[in-house]
């Protein structure tokens, strides 16, 4: 692979159904809400306190603003809102950041010249199991290869979450069962395989 330097804008865009932009101030009362509720964070590592989820909200927004002025990139939050209504439903991420649970990929792909990032998504319970998050990440699949000139994007997710396996199986995620990681699967889409 070749080593391209990563320019970072963070866009929105539209699908059939949503609008995917970038986090928002006033988006606060719904990503707390999100990180602080047991039964959508149960496929992630559980819960965060009230104080957690608000840091958590001015870290991702932080982050949003640094990437977009050309400074280091870390994580880039978008709101996923549905087009009918106008109201927030999820989020969803690309994370270039190294962490243990994604180390081994990242790492070895890195000195391979690979740009890469990690895909996550949060939905609101009532719109799971609709399609709209299958919309939303093929979405970001799209923006990531055409918009930010990604190699590959990567998603972790545990075992147990069918929806997610689903998801990825149907956007033509490779899945690699060489992952040494207990309870969590790990897939991938490279440039060259989407489409």
């Amino acid at each position: 692979m070749h080593n391209k330097k990563l320019s970072i804008l963070v866009h929105s865009f539209t699908t059939e159904h949503l609008l995917i932009r970038p986090l928002l101030a006033e988006d606060q009362t719904f990503f707390c809400q999100q990180y602080t509720n047991e039964k959508v964070m149960d496929n992630t590592g559980g819960a965060l306190s009230q104080i957690d989820a608000e840091k958590q909200f001015q870290r991702s927004l932080k982050a949003n603003e640094r990437a977009s002025s050309g400074g280091k990139k870390s994580v880039l939050t978008w709101a996923i809102v549905r087009l009918s209504t106008g109201i927030i439903i999820g989020s969803q991420t690309l994370s270039f950041l190294i962490l243990p649970h994604n180390s081994d990929v990242m790492k070895q792909t890195e000195l391979d010249g690979i740009v890469q990032a990690e895909v996550g998504i949060l939905l609101s319970i009532e719109s799971q199991g609709k399609g709209l998050g299958k919309e939303a990440l093929a979405a970001l699949v799209v923006y990531g290869f055409n918009s930010l000139s990604l190699d590959r994007i990567n998603a972790y997710y545990v075992k147990s979450n069918l929806a997610c396996a689903r998801i990825f199986a149907r956007l033509n995620f490779i899945h690699d069962s060489s992952s040494r990681l207990k309870n969590t699967e790990y897939c991938y889409l490279q440039t060259e395989n989407y489409g």
